[in-house]
């Protein structure tokens, strides 16, 4: 029996040896401490002494199996999935209405926390002086509304931050009540008039194309900015909740040497940006794999060259899976002490052991935790870059299924089907004959495909009605998609209509005969526009 909780990044490492022995004690560990909940009594966890066992009783599950016990833990309701109830919920990043709002456990919050600062400390240990200046996280709301028992649910963002040891929040560069401000304009720049303020070290944000837009914000108000400081003002206080108002007067104090300093740099330099406000700045942590970390590029060229890169790590609300340990890479080794994992091989069918993956090969990840998921579905795929000790190294690479990811907004597309339907419905009269998603990485934004049942007569007319309507039922039925929208990180969705026999074109591309395009279901996430000649304005919309 090994102490399989890290006290620090060291003793993490050193398990690193042992990774069979930990996942073997962390899943028995689960079970046993769930064996009198409803779903421990189900399955008799206290029984279970092996693996095989363990999957032998309890087949993989998905939200949809979890979701009847989330909804009665949000009514009130305790040891369903886990001993106890919840002290909050978080907010995953698809729909809301409460489908997708998962109940954290103690356990499974006390570890998020510490793998947060084992994060923290891996990059201290490349930066020791990085606690010496102020950090400036770039956080959601830790609370974005409460469940019918009156617990709180929010962002996975704010509630890491909202829980972080008191040391890190006093490092924080702006007032925490910045973070009650509701989405927008005056959110931003009070972030910035407060943290151009202090002298920050450290830029914490999963994506970097938010950070960019921080950037280029303080460069278009950098006047306004400079006059806050020196004041002791801020633009639009007037405009806030008085409750938020009253928390902020206390940090509002006049700081006239710091204006001059900001004024001077400024007056001497082509343009405001960090390397004049905050010369000290030693690293941006954020995502550098998978489709989000092309947003890296953009920001490096407004940083210094001396600025490193560090990932901030692989995570879902489902739970926090990797310890990113040197700048530039987005892989590190799996936090096995967090939860249990197995990898399913695609090729083979096979359910892997940690300590089974190969080097160089991708698996769907499977995780059950303390906050009762039990062999689910992450729908994720993960990539195993190498081994420390006997424990993978890993990296997100691609979802599993149909999901709109231009940003981190993670929304099945599937969920949006009778958002379309009724869309296209209510332009055209009948429901679409097929449609698909395109993430333009270069426009940040996402482009519609639809082929219409009916001929239409004034298309670029009817596609931007549709494109209005279709915005309005994301930023509706999405809980991500509007807060992005509202900080502009991604701009309006655009939609273009395609000629008559796409569908079939695709079912032909899919290899699928008369007789079984019922059994072929379709994509509606590409890369790329499939069979792009079928688009109306072709050389136009290309």
């Amino acid at each position: 029996m090994i102490n399989q909780i890290p006290h620090n990044l060291d003793e993490f490492i050193m398990l690193c040896n042992e990774c069979d022995t930990v996942q073997q004690e962390v899943l028995f560990n689960i079970l046993h401490s769930s064996a009198d909940t409803e779903i421990g009594k189900r399955f008799d966890f206290g029984s279970i002494k092996d693996i095989d066992t363990y999957r032998e009783r309890v087949s993989t599950t998905t939200w949809k199996d979890v979701a009847p016990y989330a909804e009665r833990i949000q009514h009130g309701e305790s040891d369903l999935l886990f001993p106890g109830a919840p002290s909050y919920f978080i907010c995953t990043s698809g729909t809301t209405g409460g489908v997708k709002i998962i109940p954290e456990s103690e356990k499974g919050k006390v570890l998020k926390s510490l793998t947060g600062q084992l994060r923290l400390e891996a990059i201290r240990k490349k930066i020791p002086e990085l606690m010496q200046g102020k950090i400036l996280p770039l956080v959601n709301h830790a609370i974005e509304g409460y469940t019918p028992s009156g617990l709180p649910y929010g962002s996975a963002s704010g509630i890491t931050l909202a829980t972080a040891p008191e040391p890190t929040k006093k490092i924080v560069a702006f007032p925490m009540t910045v973070l009650d401000i509701d989405y927008g304009d005056i959110a931003d720049y009070a972030l910035m008039r407060f943290s151009i303020a202090e002298d920050v070290y450290a830029i914490f944000g999963n994506n970097a194309g938010r950070i960019t837009q921080f950037i280029k914000l303080a460069e278009e108000q950098a006047d306004n900015i400079i006059s806050d400081i020196e004041h002791g003002t801020l633009q639009g206080f007037k405009s806030l909740a008085e409750e938020i108002q009253h928390k902020l007067k206390a940090a509002l104090q006049p700081n006239p040497k710091r204006a001059e300093e900001l004024r001077r740099a400024k007056k001497n330099n082509k343009r405001f940006l960090p390397d004049i406000y905050w010369p000290r700045l030693k690293i941006v942590g954020c995502w550098l794999s998978s489709s989000v970390g092309q947003y890296t590029e953009e920001l490096r060229a407004l940083l210094s060259k001396n600025v490193l890169f560090f990932d901030v790590g692989y995570g879902a609300t489902e739970g926090k899976f990797n310890i990113p340990l040197e700048p530039e890479q987005a892989f590190g080794p799996l936090t096995i002490y967090a939860g249990f994992y197995e990898f399913l091989d695609k090729e083979t069918g096979n359910f892997l052991l940690a300590s089974e993956v190969k080097q160089g090969k991708s698996y769907e990840l499977y995780v059950t935790n303390y906050s009762g998921l039990y062999r689910y579905a992450m729908g994720d795929i993960v990539r195993v870059e190498k081994f420390l000790g006997s424990t993978p190294e890993i990296f997100f690479e691609q979802k599993t299924a149909d999901i709109i990811n231009l940003c981190g907004e993670k929304v099945a597309a599937s969920t949006l089907i009778p958002s379309v339907a009724a869309a296209v419905s209510k332009v055209t009269g009948h429901l679409p004959v097929h449609w698909c998603i395109v993430p333009d990485t270069k426009q940040k934004r996402y482009h519609f495909y639809i082929e219409s049942a009916v001929e239409i007569k004034d298309i670029k007319k009817i596609e931007k009605e549709l494109a209005l309507i279709l915005e309005k039922l994301l930023i509706k039925n999405t809980f991500i998609y509007p807060i992005f929208r509202k900080q502009n990180l991604i701009k309006p969705l655009q939609v273009f209509f395609m000629r008559a026999g796409w569908q079939n074109t695709l079912y032909i591309k899919h290899g699928a005969s008369d007789k079984t395009r019922a059994q072929i279901k379709l994509p509606l996430v590409y890369d790329k526009v499939p069979a792009p000649e079928f688009i109306f304005n072709r050389k136009e919309n290309l």
